[in-house]
This record gives structure tokens, C-alpha cells and sequence, in this order.
């Protein structure tokens, strides 16, 4: 005799995708909320029944992965603050230093002006 099946019984590919799509949306920063309606979409099922499932069933198996996943992101935020702050401060020293170049270039272009000038005048006066 067959056995009879929910209508709402959830497959091991349901729970392989619930799961798929809670640990991506947590790795890319999302919330666990918001990856429920998003299974709640593919899967055809409410975001409460998903909630349900990940929370009762498949936060147990998933656990460490997803333990891990939380981490990294906040890893990765580190390394890109340290970076972000290098950079800085090397585009702080350039700018300043850029500064410095374009003050004496400005103060060496007034001398060139005013020797033109000298020149032009020197010209006119012999006209």
C-alpha cells in the first residue's frame, strides 16, 4: 500500500533550496526574514511556513555553515576598512604633495608672466 504524502510536505530539494537561499542571503548581508520571502516566492509556501521549517528542522543541520558565513562578512569588512584607511592616507600624502607642486608651479608662473610682461614692455618702449 502506498503511502499518502501531505500536500505541503516538504521534499529534501525543498529544504535544499530553503537552506540554499537563507545561507546566501545571510552571506550577502541579507536577513534571515528576507530570505523567507524570497524561498517563500520560489517555493511556493508562505514566509512563516519557511521560517517555521528553517527554525524547527533545518537551523540544526545548517547551523555551522551558516555560523561561518556570518563571520566572514565582518572579516572581509575589516580587511576593507584597513585597506580603505591605507588608501587614505596614501591619498592624503599624494594630495598633499600635489599641493605643494602646484604652489610652486603657480609662484614659477608669476615669474614667467612677469618676465613676458618685462619682455613686452621692453618691445613696446622701443616702438
Amino acid at each position: 500500500m502506498e503511502q499518502k504524502r501531505r500536500k505541503d510536505q516538504w521534499t529534501a530539494m525543498d529544504d535544499e533550496k530553503l537552506a540554499e537561499i537563507v545561507i546566501q542571503a545571510v552571506q550577502n548581508g541579507r536577513t534571515q526574514l528576507e530570505a523567507f520571502e524570497q524561498a517563500a516566492r520560489e517555493l511556493n509556501r508562505t514566509k512563516q511556513a519557511c521560517g517555521f521549517r528553517w527554525n524547527k528542522t533545518l537551523r540544526l543541520q545548517y547551523g555551522q555553515v551558516l555560523n561561518s558565513v556570518r563571520k566572514r562578512p565582518k572579516q572581509l569588512m575589516r580587511s576593507h576598512l584597513k585597506l580603505a584607511l591605507s588608501s587614505f592616507e596614501e591619498l592624503t600624502e599624494a594630495y598633499n604633495e600635489l599641493e605643494i607642486k602646484h604652489t610652486e608651479l603657480q609662484s614659477e608662473y608669476e615669474k614667467v608672466l612677469k618676465w613676458v610682461q618685462q619682455g613686452v614692455n621692453l618691445v613696446g618702449d622701443k616702438k
